[in-house]
């Protein structure tokens, strides 16, 4: 099929302006083609415009939460129609032949496309997507809050599914930022007990208004009632904590699943992992396309969202800025 012109915002080097660009897409078979209409700025588009990972690549059009509605689709797209509203989160492409992709997790492929890495993402008037990769949103969740859910929620979703919780679980979520907010939620509905650890105490009021008791992650030395407590910690911190206490918080056979990456390494006692305990340490890479369905319906069902700072496409440098020095629970997502 022939090529689309879009026209995009784009990062040309590490660290630098988003300024506008355009650049061409084929609109394969499989493709379609979503006019996007929400697409949030989160610390992960910031990181990779820092390159702090080493695997960005310039031109960067960051964006990886991207909210719109098609308008264009291939001859081969099946169950998706022109003005669906749809969703497209980090990645974008799988290969689907491999043992990865036979067994439904697709995001493990070796053949992958990434936002970021290997392909462009949501500042931009329209992405050109394989239609397996964007996901109808439940018309009970409304665009703007949605678009976190795309990577933030799927990520933190899914990896509480693979703790294989009992109900009513005690769990712990570390750093609540948007990751963390999301996460509180997904667990509260799904019945656990929550403790919410964070370093501001003016994010107290609203953890409990999520359900969640307040740990002032500051005082940890002075929590003696914590140890031995919960059946899973989950961390959303990028900065480095100390690994060994937060095992020592764990109960018998109680889990650590980590969904973002400190910049600095982590040291860790092995013997925190076998010493009468089983504790075990698990990462969580977003999610398998299953996950990103079963995440969208419970989130329209339970009325799980994130809170988000609404500014217009052209304000993409200040929502940039504002991420980079930002300290906030809410998203910044743009809007068309």
């Amino acid at each position: 099929m022939g090529l689309r012109t879009i026209n995009a915002y784009a990062v040309m080097g590490q660290g630098g302006a988003a300024e506008p660009f355009s650049y061409q897409r084929a609109l394969g078979s499989d493709d379609v083609l979503v006019r996007i209409t929400h697409c949030s700025i989160a610390r992960g588009d910031v990181q990779f415009i820092d390159n702090d990972w080493g695997d960005s690549r310039f031109p960067l059009v960051p964006g990886h939460e991207i909210v719109g509605v098609v308008d264009e689709t291939g001859s081969t797209v099946a169950g998706m129609k022109t003005g669906d509203r749809v969703g497209i989160g980090y990645q974008q492409a799988a290969c689907f032949v491999c043992e990865f992709c036979r067994d439904g997790n697709e995001h493990l492929c070796p053949e992958q496309r990434v936002i970021g890495v290997d392909c462009y993402g949501g500042l931009a008037d329209c992405i050109a997507v394989d239609s397996r990769f964007a996901f109808p949103i439940p018309s009970a969740l409304d665009s703007a809050k949605a678009a976190p859910l795309l990577s933030a929620g799927l990520t933190v979703y899914s990896g509480i599914v693979r703790a294989e919780l009992r109900d009513g679980s005690d769990v712990a979520v570390l750093g609540i930022g948007g990751l963390g907010c999301l996460a509180v939620q997904f667990l509260r509905k799904m019945g656990h007990r929550v403790s919410a650890f964070s370093h501001s105490p003016a994010k107290k009021a609203m953890i409990e208004r999520l359900g969640a008791e307040y740990v002032d992650s500051a005082q940890l030395a002075r929590q003696t009632t914590l140890r031995g407590r919960f059946d899973l910690i989950l961390s959303t911190l990028n900065t480095t904590f100390d690994l060994n206490a937060h095992l020592g918080m764990l109960r018998p056979q109680g889990k650590l699943c980590v969904v973002a990456q400190p910049l600095k390494m982590l040291s860790i006692s092995l013997g925190m992992l076998y010493d009468n305990a089983l504790r075990s340490i698990y990462g969580n890479y977003v999610g398998n396309r299953r996950d990103m369905v079963a995440m969208l319906a419970f989130a329209a069902e339970h009325h799980v969202e994130s809170p988000v700072d609404v500014l217009a496409f052209t304000d993409v440098n200040r929502a940039i800025d504002m991420v980079r020095r930002g300290n906030t629970v809410a998203r910044t997502v743009l809007q068309r």
